[in-house]
């Protein structure tokens, strides 16, 4: 393999990109939204964003009252401990070991934040597969553990809502491991080149979230995404959005057809033609603005 000297301070892309197209994440729009038919049925869009924030979870009272009036809520992912287990056997690998991918200096830095941020050991790193270590760098270590989806899964549990699940984390995981491997590790180079600057760029996408500011948010992501390869941006949008978007809304419309539904899935997957509100205005749901 042909290895060359790791510069930090060079990235084709941002890594915050791989956090926003791959997680519940930011919208560049309204991310509440009501989803009703002429027969009278209500159901709900939401769009999260997968931070510990406090902020996030001081939810604004149409959101409290949907919880109040729903009879189950679809989340991409349904995170209880079967869930988090696969997804821990399929970010491990078992027949390649990271510094065997990795260029000496690229692997120093990988190794370094991990085990100082992330409370990691290195012979653990060494296990991940590159997707993997590309995810884990572009969220923020945890803390709390208390994610906008995860307490959405609890609040919902608790007033009796069936929590259901959109995808499965194989479909997500194999989305992921079907990047080729030299994207993978284009991708681990541009997060921990710009991993510095994350809590800054997290802290500002949420303020802008929770203000309701779209403009400072859309020009936020703009700046982030600005540099990202053309394939790597064209294989996100094509099969990290849109046919996820087109996948989720068909298991949806059986519970939307029942009626008492809030779709609570990451706010990228909410805009643009392939976007679950176009998605379902195209198949005939009158969806309106909440906030």
């Amino acid at each position: 393999m042909h290895r060359h000297r790791f510069d930090h301070r060079r990235s084709w892309a941002r890594g915050v990109v791989f956090a926003l197209a791959l997680l519940p994440s930011l919208a560049f729009a309204a991310v509440f939204w009501s989803v009703t038919d002429e027969a009278g049925r209500q159901n709900w869009l939401l769009g999260t964003m997968h931070s510990e924030d406090p902020r996030l979870l001081e939810w604004p009272a149409p959101l409290v009252d949907a919880l109040t009036r729903a009879d189950r809520i679809a989340l991409e992912l349904v995170p209880d401990a079967g869930m988090l287990e696969r997804l821990r056997q399929a970010m491990v690998s078992s027949e390649q070991s990271l510094d065997e991918v990795l260029e000496p200096a690229l692997h120093d830095w990988v190794v370094s934040v991990l085990t100082e941020k992330y409370g990691m050991t290195e012979p653990a790193v060494n296990r991940m597969k590159p997707w993997a270590v590309a995810l884990t760098l572009a969220t923020r270590p945890p803390e709390t553990g208390m994610y906008m989806d995860l307490m959405l899964s609890y609040r919902a549990q608790g007033a009796g809502l069936e929590v259901v699940a959109l995808e499965t984390i194989d479909e997500q995981v194999d989305f992921l491991a079907g990047m080729p491997l030299d994207d993978q590790v284009s991708l681990i180079r541009a997060t921990v080149a710009d991993h510095d600057a994350y809590e800054a760029v997290f802290d500002e996408l949420v303020s802008a979230y929770v203000d309701g500011d779209l403009d400072r948010l859309d020009a936020v992501a703009e700046e982030q995404m600005a540099g990202l390869e053309e394939h790597i941006g064209r294989y996100f949008d094509e099969q990290g959005l849109d046919a996820r978007n087109h996948r989720m809304l068909e298991r949806a419309e059986p519970w939307l057809a029942e009626g008492g539904l809030i779709i609570a899935v990451g706010a990228l997957h909410l805009h643009g033609p392939d976007g679950l509100v176009a998605l379902l205005r195209n198949r005939g749901w009158k969806v309106e603005e909440i906030y």
